[in-house]
Parts: structure tokens; sequence; C-alpha cells
């Protein structure tokens, strides 16, 4: 039915001189994220309560993937859902010291947590945590006591589509780990929120997708940007008009000063973060054209997009992205001059 309306309107285009490619014409617009800014959760307070609740709320399983887990009042509530038959399944970064403690005292428990099997130079930067496979919270901090003390981050709950597919990766990093099978399904009930789950090289191409369809506005908080590629992306885009703005940390200032003179010379705009009270800075986000972020678990460098192993969340929700332009606005205001 729909080819023959398409023949039909192709040759009344043709008969009048007209001649739009239909491939435009009727093309779908691009799919809007219903993720709302309420499922956003700035800064460590809230983000340690969050997480505490959703642990509490669990009934079937909690699946973990974390840099770092020593925060003991975590483990704690962990523990009580194994105790009260919740499946628990944990996998850490072996290169973390604490975490051979943590491993120890969970597995006295019964609890199932294992080393990711990074290789030597690669760390295990995935950070969420999946309940019921039907929730999940994707962090920037890690699970240690330090995180909670108003440090300057970020997680962002999913409840769509998207969470059932973070179980599913989680799942896939369990059976590399382990060999053995989850039974999680690889398909889902729960509603598409049209968000993109990325991992490793996919970080990165995500990024450098967005960053070529931006049409206006290519706002970046992160600690370092130093990825060559990305790096010369975002030139590209300030020399089209684009305004580009990264804040980023002062580290990067004094550790690479020739990607700040370079950035800056091609249209950047620059700014070093400031946060209060000497709070931690771990944002890394990247905000496009005011429709679109997309959240990762490291800096855009070299080492996130090549050798870690990472994730990311691309969130196409106009109204979640309002609410963190206005962090970056916040951030950028008290930003250091570069």
């Amino acid at each position: 039915m729909w080819k023959r309306v398409i023949a039909i309107v192709a040759i009344l285009l043709l008969a009048t001189g007209c001649s739009p490619r239909l491939t435009q014409l009727f093309k779908k617009p691009p799919a809007v994220s219903n993720l709302p800014p309420s499922a956003l959760f700035s800064d460590g307070p809230a983000i340690h309560t969050r997480t505490l609740n959703l642990i509490d709320s669990a009934q079937k399983s909690l699946y973990v993937e974390q840099v770092l887990f020593d925060d003991s009042e975590l483990m704690n509530h962990v523990i009580k859902k194994f105790q009260a038959g919740v499946e628990v399944k944990i996998l850490l970064d072996q290169w973390q010291s604490p975490n051979k403690t943590t491993l120890d005292s969970l597995k006295s428990q019964g609890i199932s947590v294992q080393f990711y099997p990074a290789r030597k130079g690669q760390f295990h930067r995935v950070k969420f945590l999946v309940v019921d496979q039907t929730k999940a919270l994707v962090y920037g901090p890690s699970w240690t006591s330090s995180s909670w003390q108003a440090n300057h981050d970020l997680a962002v709950e999913l409840s769509g589509r998207s969470a059932g597919w973070t179980a599913d990766i989680f799942a896939q990093d369990w059976k590399f780990t382990t060999t053995l099978s989850l039974d999680v399904s690889k398909s889902s009930d729960l509603p598409d929120d049209y968000i993109i789950l990325a991992r490793n090289a996919n970080l990165k191409q995500q990024i450098s997708e967005r960053i070529m369809a931006s049409n206006q506005s290519i706002w970046v908080e992160t600690a370092e940007v130093s990825d060559e590629d990305t790096i010369q992306a975002l030139i590209n885009a300030a020399g089209k008009g684009r305004d580009v703005r990264l804040l980023l940390s002062q580290k990067m200032g004094k550790d690479k000063p020739d990607m700040i003179a370079r950035l800056k010379t091609g249209g950047v705009k620059i700014r070093y973060a400031n946060p209060p009270n000497n709070e931690a800075f771990n944002l890394h986000i990247g905000l496009f054209d005011d429709k679109t972020f997309i959240l990762t678990s490291s800096d855009w460098s070299y080492y996130t997009f090549v050798i870690n192993h990472e994730f990311s969340i691309t969130v196409p929700s106009p109204t979640a992205t309002a609410k963190l332009k206005s962090v970056f606005e916040a951030d950028w205001a008290t930003g250091g001059t570069a």
C-alpha cells in the first residue's frame, strides 16, 4: 500500500517539475527519548541515596559492575538482599587494591564476585547497577565512600528498554569472565526509550557521530579531551561556526598545554573547572544542540576509547539535556580561564 502511495506522489512531483529526494521526503523524524529530568541524579549524596533505594527495592536480581567498591553501607545492603534470596552478581576492576578486601568479604557471605579479566594496562571502567533487569543506574562515580561527599558527579537511571539491554551487557561481561551464562532475556517487554548503549571503541563512534551531526552547539564537561581524532573533530565543528566549549580539569592544562593551545587556535572555547571546596571533578558529559547528551564512564582520551573496558549512554532527550545544560552553565560561569 505504502509503495503505491509513494509511487503516485513521485509521479505527481515529476509531473509538476519538482524532484525532491524521496528518502528525505519520507524520512522518519529522529527518535526522542522520554527520559525525564528526574532520572538524572547530580552529585554524591543524591546518587548515594538513590543507589540504596534501588538496592533495597530488588526482588529478583542485582547486577553490579564497578571500578571500585569499598562502601561498607552499600555492601551491607547488598548482603541483606542476598540473604533475602535475591540473586547477586558483581564484577570489579582487579587493579584497584581495595577491591580485594571487598571480594573476600562478599565471597565469605556466599555472593558471586569476580574480577573482570582485564589485561595489564587495561582498567575496567564500566559502572552500573541493574535491578531485576528492569531498572539500571549508570554512574559517573564509583561505589567508594569518598564518592558521596558532595562530589560533582552524575548518575542516570534507566527504566525503559535500555535497562534490559544493560542487563544483557552485564550478562555478556559475566560470561566473558566466568564462562557461565545468566538467565537474561535478549528481548524486552519494556517500552523503547531510544537510549543508545555503547562499549569500548563504540564510545568514540557515538561521540564522533554527535559532533558531526551538531548544527549549533557542542558543550563538553570532562577532565580530559586528548584523543587526536576527537580534538580534530571539535576543531572542525568550531570552524563551521558551532559553539564548541570544553570545561576541563586544570590538570590537563598543566599536562597537555600544546593540546590546549591547538584547541584554542582552532576556535574552541576552553575553561578549567573550579569545583567548590575542592570537590572531585568526575563529570564526563557531552551536550549536543540542547537535544542530546552523552554520559561516558571516563574522560575522552586514547585510553578510554582504545585500551580500557568502558561504557556510555547516548540520550536524545531535550528535557533531560536541559537539566544538564543548567549544570554546565553554572560550572562554566565559575570556571577558570584557559
